[in-house]
């Protein structure tokens, strides 16, 4: 009995220390980490215990205080600059002053010229007291000058009345010919000369009357649409070598007038025919005083000559009368009231186009 009653407190004893040391544990998983890592502290050595001790589950480890972060920038950052809810204002420019255009050159006046070899454009302008810029636009020119090409020069001052001129075929150094049709007379037949053209999308240059412009608005301005070329062939259609030299003026100049009323831009610079092809130095000389190139023909069709012509007859002249190289540059008059060039044309055209020619405008063939 005494030895049972001295191990009873033992007992107790024991019991009373695990539960402390449980407490103590469980605290001690509780607490925060300590601010600095320290040697872990060694576990105090305890009496062995007589009985198990039950120690509650670790609970997970709570986020480091706020206190152990390293410490914000006390600094205050610098204010956003603020976004401009629209283009700042700048100062309004001064407004430039008004450009005055320059007046186009006055035209006191007009000359022939055929072109010498080597001559350029530059020793024509300064002997005539014109400019490059003026001869070129004149005269259609877009290829480099051709030796004995035919000129209208503008002069920009008086001076010599250059040559008299009368252009009867072009440049042979291409496959071109220059079919050119007289409008005098009828012109029944006109559309249908027309609707070949533009079938094989042909330009060609119509010498035109202005009575016949008059009578037939609607083809000159057909005409113009169609891409082709306009000349003049005076108002009345009279022989100009029975008239005196203002009459000519008037001729000339009422018919370009004509033109620009019923198709205005378009001119019948600077191409000339005289009617019935009659001519003299003085007609040749105010025509050029007038701005006029006067032109006359390589090849006559004959479709305004004599007895009435078949379209066999004006194909077989047309395209066989010439010698392939004579065709070369050729200049060929035909008339828009004939019924037989209108019947013969779409024959015509192709029979060039089989024989390796092209026909255009007079302005290109006299390249």
């Amino acid at each position: 009995m005494e030895q049972r009653s001295t191990s009873l407190p033992l007992i107790i004893l024991t019991l009373l220390t695990g539960i402390a040391l449980g407490w103590f544990l469980n605290d001690l998983m509780r607490r925060p980490p300590a601010p600095l890592a320290l040697e872990p502290t060694a576990t105090p050595a305890l009496a062995a215990p007589t009985a198990s001790v039950s120690v509650a589950p670790t609970a997970p480890l709570p986020a480091a205080p706020t206190a152990l972060l390293p410490a914000a920038p006390t600094a205050p950052l610098p204010a956003a600059s603020p976004v401009p809810t629209s283009a700042p204002m700048l100062p309004t420019p001064e407004p430039l002053p008004a450009i005055t255009p320059l007046p186009p050159p006055r035209i006191v006046g007009y000359a022939g010229h055929r072109v010498a070899a080597g001559e350029t454009l530059v020793q024509i302008a300064e002997r005539y007291n014109s400019t490059v810029d003026l001869i070129e636009t004149y005269n259609r020119i877009e290829a480099p000058l051709r030796a004995g090409r035919e000129l209208v020069v503008p002069l920009l001052a008086p001076t010599d009345a250059g040559d008299a001129l009368l252009v009867q075929r072009g440049g042979t150094e291409r496959p071109w010919i220059a079919l050119t049709l007289d409008a005098g007379a009828g012109a029944a037949p006109t559309p249908r000369i027309l609707d070949a053209l533009r079938e094989r999308g042909v330009t060609i240059t119509f010498f035109l009357t202005g009575r016949w412009m008059r009578a037939n608005p609607d083809l000159v301005r057909q005409m113009v649409a169609d891409g082709h070329e306009l000349a003049n062939h005076t108002v009345n259609h009279p022989d100009l070598t029975t008239l005196d030299d203002d009459a000519i003026r008037r001729e000339l100049n009422e018919t370009e007038a004509i033109l620009r009323e019923i198709a205005p831009g378009a001119t019948t610079r600077p191409f000339f025919r005289p009617p019935y092809g009659a001519y003299n130095e003085r007609v040749l000389r105010v025509a050029l005083s007038e701005g006029y190139l006067p032109v006359y023909w390589t090849l006559d069709s004959l479709d305004s000559v004599g007895e009435p012509k078949t379209p066999e007859f004006l194909v077989e002249r047309v395209t066989g009368k010439l010698s392939p190289d004579d065709l070369r540059g050729a200049i060929i008059l035909a008339h828009c009231g004939s019924d037989a060039t209108a019947d013969a044309l779409p024959e015509i055209l192709d029979r060039f186009a089989a024989m390796g020619f092209e026909v255009r405008k007079l302005s290109d063939v006299l390249r």
